[in-house]
């Protein structure tokens, strides 16, 4: 198996490349893209912005998950941005195998990473910026840490995933220590928590403990933020619907676990992140995300055994023969085949916004903020967007974009019609 795991990690690697080759469009990694590139220009490490219309002081999340983001495109640019977070949910990948080893064997371990890695919800969205790829390797770590009895590094692993996303940073970590009972862990979860709440006490940048403490986390828990899915149940049918290949093998590793010393912690602390990931009043399917991990590891371990009477060269020559094709398959833009269709702006009006240089304002016409245009326009092509619901007449900006259904003003001409979306000049 020693071939296997480095074969096996080329080919999650392979997977979490292919989307690059395709136009992605995510609302939340195009408007993450923009507070990251503005921390980059700005040296703004605390102090995070999105655009002046929407979100000018953004305090929705930590700024902690996006400084690789912005330093990747200080020293490398922004080309930079993808390949860096798909190495960390590489890593994320790999630690969730070496749980699996500890607790199953070398074998565990192979098929954790393929269970892991080969699932639809991480490698599409692996190799984003997302704050999910530096969440799951330092949360994944810390509980990894304390299922090894090293304490000292998983307090300090959980310190660092609380800080980049509070909570769910905090899970695993909390759920290995209930399971295991184990007042060392306990204190573990206490120090972990320590960071965040010295960051929320001091408050660099100011408006984080409004902003994210009680805009954010205690308006979430509440039911305050009406955004989001209220169903307790939600979390449950998001692994359900999104855990697979590895799903069968995780409750295969739960029934084992009754009987199997080794497995038990894993296998109620996975148990436990679900339970109480139902608990908060405002869900997100990618919160569901941070219990992957040690599912995986704990499906690894039930499927571990599986490989093992398969001979070792022959895993090496499979896993060899998918992450080869795999690869081929991405370099040759197959991945673009899983992805949404491209938008408007970058294809049937890509000729008139190709004008625009970077920095400049532009227009957003539509009855209520349409973020994901918003974003769009922001992360592609640098702009700076303002929601309007209508065309002001005379103009106050030369260039706009709008719903078609949008009265248009003498003052303005269409220069552009696709996708519902008109582009728009000052005359």
């Amino acid at each position: 198996m020693k071939i296997a795991r480095p074969v096996a990690l080329l080919l999650c690697a392979a997977l979490l490349a292919a989307p690059w080759w395709g136009h992605v469009d995510d609302v939340d990694a195009q408007l993450y893209l923009v507070v990251a590139r503005h921390m980059a220009r700005d040296h703004s490490w605390f102090d995070l912005r999105y655009l002046p219309g929407v979100f000018p002081r953004f305090r929705e999340h930590l700024p902690f998950g996006f400084w690789p983001a912005a330093a990747a495109m200080r020293i490398f640019g922004e080309w930079a941005v993808g390949p860096m977070y798909a190495l960390l949910t590489l890593a994320s990948i790999a630690v969730a195998g070496r749980i699996a080893r500890r607790a199953a064997g070398p074998s565990a371990e192979v098929a954790a990473i393929v269970l892991l890695g080969t699932c639809e919800s991480i490698w599409q969205s692996g190799g984003r910026l997302l704050l999910e790829p530096p969440l799951l390797l330092f949360a994944t770590a810390a509980a990894g840490a304390a299922l090894a009895d090293s304490f000292v590094a998983a307090a300090l692993l959980g310190g660092v995933a609380a800080l980049i996303k509070g909570p769910f940073g905090l899970l695993p970590l909390a759920c290995v220590a209930v399971a295991r009972l184990d007042r060392r862990a306990l204190l573990a979860v206490a120090a972990a928590v320590s960071p965040l709440a010295l960051f929320l006490w001091i408050d660099p940048g100011g408006g984080w403990r409004s902003g994210y403490l009680h805009g954010q986390l205690l308006a979430s828990a509440s039911g305050a933020r009406a955004d989001g899915v209220t169903a307790w149940w939600f979390p449950l049918r998001v692994v359900a619907g999104r855990f697979w290949p590895g799903l069968p093998f995780a409750l295969w590793g739960l029934w084992r676990a009754r009987g199997d010393a080794r497995l038990r912690p894993l296998a109620i602390s996975a148990v436990l992140i679900i339970a109480l990931l139902c608990l908060p009043h405002r869900k997100w399917g990618n919160h569901a995300y941070v219990a992957f991990p040690l599912l995986a590891a704990l499906a690894g371990a039930a499927a571990g055994p599986l490989l093992e009477r398969v001979r070792p060269r022959l895993v090496a020559a499979v896993m060899g023969g998918a992450a080869a094709l795999a690869w081929v398959l991405a370099l040759a833009g197959q991945g673009a085949r899983v992805l949404q269709p491209p938008c408007v702006f970058s294809t049937g009006l890509s000729a008139p916004l190709d004008g625009l240089k970077p920095g400049r304002p532009i227009l957003v016409v539509a009855p209520k903020p349409d973020l994901v245009a918003i974003g769009e326009l922001a992360a592609e092509r640098d702009l700076v967007p303002w929601p309007v619901p209508r065309l002001p007449n005379p103009p106050t900006i030369p260039d706009a974009v709008a719903r078609e259904e949008t009265p248009v003003p003498e003052s303005w001409a269409v220069v552009g019609r696709r996708g519902g979306w008109a582009m728009l000049r000052r005359r």
